[in-house]
């Protein structure tokens, strides 16, 4: 019995380390957040930062401004880094209306 127990929690450990780690990670932290509450928190970070939650939730963009210079594609200002993270992030959310504020951001091409 004493093996068996220690099979399920050898098993078990890693995920709920995982799982742990993300409750701690600020990325995932946005993810739980919506509406106000989102776009209040967004509004206080910082350019490069709404630059790197991008990166993360979709690591085949151009968001970076290496690549985008690269690229030839005009560098995300605040503003647009900022919709875009909201929209990635509200887009899951069937209550969603599509405003971002008074700013109707739905289908919007960042």
């Amino acid at each position: 019995m004493e093996s068996f127990i220690k099979q399920i929690i050898g098993y078990q450990l890693p995920k709920i380390l995982a799982m742990e780690s993300q409750r701690k990670d600020w990325r995932y932290q946005l993810l739980d957040l919506k509406d106000k509450t989102l776009f209040d928190r967004l509004s206080l970070m910082k350019r490069q930062e709404l630059l790197e939650w991008l990166q993360w939730n979709d690591s085949d963009g151009i968001y970076g401004d290496y690549d985008c210079i690269r690229k030839g594609i005009p560098l995300f200002t605040k503003a647009q880094a900022l919709a875009a993270v909201y929209h990635h992030i509200m887009r899951d959310h069937e209550s969603w209306d599509g405003y971002m504020g008074k700013e109707y951001i739905r289908g919007s091409i960042f």
